[in-house]
């Protein structure tokens, strides 16, 4: 099982996306999120760029258990996740 032991987030304002990390027992695993995805979740389109990591805090559990759902699909290594993974949120 896939757990977030560390918060760290680090938002690329020129990629327009979050990174985040988890880890499957030792091996990480690594997460990109998508603005969309995030504004989508947090109900926030269109937002100043400097309310998107609070808004990720904010909506943290959401995130991380499709980043689980994700990883159940697809056991990879580094997983984008889109508005797609959050259609049902």
């Amino acid at each position: 099982m896939i757990a977030f032991p560390n918060q760290m987030r680090n938002y690329d304002e020129d990629a327009g996306t979050f990174r985040f990390s988890g880890y499957d027992g030792v091996m990480e695993v690594r997460f990109v999120l998508d603005t969309p995805a995030l504004e989508r979740l947090a109900g926030i389109s269109p937002a100043p760029e400097a309310d998107y990591p609070a808004a990720f805090d904010r909506c943290r559990k959401a995130i991380e258990t499709a980043a689980i759902r994700a990883y159940r699909r697809n056991r990879k290594s580094l997983i984008r996740l889109t508005v797609a993974d959050f259609a049902s949120a």
